[in-house]
């Protein structure tokens, strides 16, 4: 194997004169450096001194001696290229200033690293990019490019959710933030081409898949995806299909993963990739990042050699992925499947995806097309009293679900005997009755808050039928709403009655009369049982309000708390099922003359809900498929 190193000043790679150009493979990854390398970088340039080593850059040659693929290092290469681009956008800022005009040698000095800018980054000749990048991101650089060195308008709202613009509007930031002057500028600039790199020709892709790993100092080494990818344009197009064809597929399949106007979710993608080879591969225990590649060039190799398309098959895999794991641009075409399917998203069942992925994708064939409801309804079961008992451990379900796949597989079992295998090994591992309820007995929310949000929703809705919505007040426990900081957040969240925190003293002497030094140990002890539990939309708001009060009860206490807008009850009387039973209703007591919250009250309470909970989710019955 040829390897030919040579250190390069980044002013050769992006000479003023010259043909020299670098272009990104397809099988490589769009940009994805994070804001923290793309300013260590930054911040490198700008405090090292002159000539400073910032990694390699390893490419393939080819039959013209100035184009070079890109194997390792295209983050690097591309997040310079931003910096130039940010520099003169900074310079042109800075030649429109009176001030500047009047300093005439600054003005000529500025105009002339605008044009050298402009030469580094475009070929001569013609106004294409001395770097081209992968479809997606080249479109964003080219419209870049176009804005800062020619008369285009900003195109950053245009792709204000893609990654490559949200980084260079960041790298606009570290120069207009830092570098406040324009002979700092001009200083960076000239830092900037003095970097050295490390460029290491070798004569293939095969050997540079052989020395790329050990060469990513401050990069992202290549994915699971990004040699998956490769890998299907090595075989695939030496087959029946086209390199061309081949990246078409590959891309219809990572964008399932893609919300509206954003990137591709890697972490998903390989999420699928290691949970369709457990559910329709592998044999033994499941696969790792590690052993995925090895083991996925058999299986690729295997059915391109029976004439099979693979990609066809993994993008129709990924659609069903893509529905269980909330990712769908399509609803389903069963409502109920969809509810009881969103039900386990929420109960953090990852561990039964193999199973499910298997049995949707074959439902038709294997003849539980009008099962997969009960079906998830045994998971729903399974995951809510694992998630409370911590029983079994979470180490321990993957194996026996995948166990329970194999079965299925190798027995070829159809009908009920699919149905009967899964609720046998879901009553097999889950907690009995007595540990449940015990458990149900503890606190439940600091064992997992989403189960526990789960679990009150679901008694509103099943137990009580959701008194307080309507037509006109279509339910929204499920709702989100979208805060400052731009996150989704729930519309109704978990509100604690007895608060958590430290205490104010109406809450130590209501639940520890005369012994208020306990009143931290009680609250410990009871704060997270179901029976303190209920939901609002309104917790900041009631927070650690007392129970009742009697000076202004509509804004100072939880029971009594109005919505400011519109006078609304929004505390424990807003009309919840739930908060019916906050109230001793078998000893006539009504919440609107209930003045106190005590353990008492707690303890009755928790075993009101917790007989709900035991009625709706049973373990699965070994013979309820017969």
């Amino acid at each position: 194997m040829k390897i030919t190193p040579e250190t390069k000043k980044v002013y050769e790679l992006f000479p003023i004169q010259g043909k020299r150009c670098y272009a990104i493979p397809t099988y490589q990854r769009n940009y994805s450096w994070k804001n923290e390398q793309i300013e260590q970088l930054f911040t490198d340039v700008l405090e090292e001194g002159r000539g400073y080593y910032i990694g390699n850059l390893l490419v393939t040659d080819s039959s013209d001696k100035d184009a070079f693929d890109v194997i390792d290092g295209q983050q690097r290469l591309t997040t310079i290229s931003l910096f130039y681009l940010a520099m003169a956008h900074e310079l042109k800022e800075y030649k429109r200033q009176p001030s500047i005009k009047d300093d005439e040698d600054l003005c000529d000095e500025i105009a002339s690293k605008i044009q050298d800018i402009k030469r580094q980054l475009r070929l001569p000749g013609c106004q294409e990019p001395r770097i081209s990048l992968l479809p997606h991101d080249q479109k964003i650089y080219r419209d870049l490019m176009e804005s800062v060195l020619s008369t285009k308008k900003d195109p950053v709202k245009r792709w204000g959710n893609r990654i490559l613009s949200r980084r260079y509007e960041f790298i606009c930031s570290l120069f207009e933030e830092v570098l406040t002057t324009p002979r700092e500028l001009l200083d960076y600039f000239d830092k900037l081409n003095d970097l050295e790199v490390l460029q290491i020709e070798v004569p293939d892709i095969g050997d540079a898949f052989n020395v790329f790993s050990s060469l990513n100092s401050k990069g992202l080494p290549l994915t699971l995806i990004d040699l998956l990818k490769g890998e299907f344009i090595s075989v695939g197009s030496n087959g029946a299909s086209s390199a061309e064809r081949v990246l078409a597929q590959w891309e219809k399949l990572t964008e399932l993963f893609a919300a509206q106007d954003a990137d591709v979710d890697n972490r998903l993608v390989t999420q699928f990739l290691l949970n369709n080879y457990d559910a329709f591969e592998g044999t033994g225990s499941a696969i790792t990042k590690g052993r995925a590649l090895s083991e996925y060039r058999k299986v690729i190799k295997e059915h391109y050699r029976n004439h099979e398309d693979y990609l066809d098959i993994l993008l129709l895999r990924a659609k069903a992925f893509a529905q269980l794991t909330g990712n769908a641009a399509n609803e389903m075409d069963d409502h109920a499947l969809e509810v009881k399917i969103a039900a386990l998203q929420k109960l953090e069942s990852t561990q039964a995806l193999p199973l499910l992925l298997f049995l949707f994708v074959n439902k038709k064939e294997l003849g539980i097309v009008d099962h997969l409801v009960d079906i998830a309804d045994m998971l729903i079961s399974f995951y809510v009293r694992r998630n409370i008992t911590l029983t079994p451990k979470s180490s321990n379900i993957r194996s026996f679900m995948l166990s329970t796949l194999r079965e299925i597989r190798e027995q070829n079992l159809r009908g009920q005997d699919v149905v009967k295998v899964v609720c046998d090994a879901l009553a097999a591992h889950s907690a009995s009755d007595e540990i449940f309820a015990a458990s149900l007995d503890e606190g439940i929310y600091d064992k997992n808050k989403k189960t526990t949000r789960y679990v009150l929703i679901d008694i509103e809705r099943r137990k009580g039928g959701s008194p307080l919505f309507n037509k006109q007040h279509p339910d929204s426990l499920d709702d989100f709403k979208v805060k400052k900081n731009g996150k989704n957040h729930p519309r109704w969240s978990i509100e604690h009655i007895l608060p958590e925190g430290s205490l104010p003293s109406y809450w130590c002497s209501m639940i520890a009369p005369g012994e208020e030094q306990d009143a931290g140990e009680i609250q410990s002890e009871h704060v997270h049982r179901l029976g303190n539990l209920t939901l609002t939309p309104y917790n900041p708001e009631l927070g650690q309000k007392p129970f009742y009060c009697e000076d202004d009860p509509e804004q100072k206490s939880k029971r009594d708390y109005k919505a400011p807008d519109n006078g609304e009850y929004v505390g424990l009387r807003s009309g919840l099922f739930l908060n019916r039973s906050i109230a001793d209703e078998a000893a006539g007591e009504a919440l609107e003359n209930k003045e106190t919250w005590t353990v008492e009250d707690i303890d009755r309470r928790n075993e009101i809900l917790k007989r709900y909970v035991l009625e709706l989710y049973k373990v699965p019955e070994v013979n309820s498929a017969e």
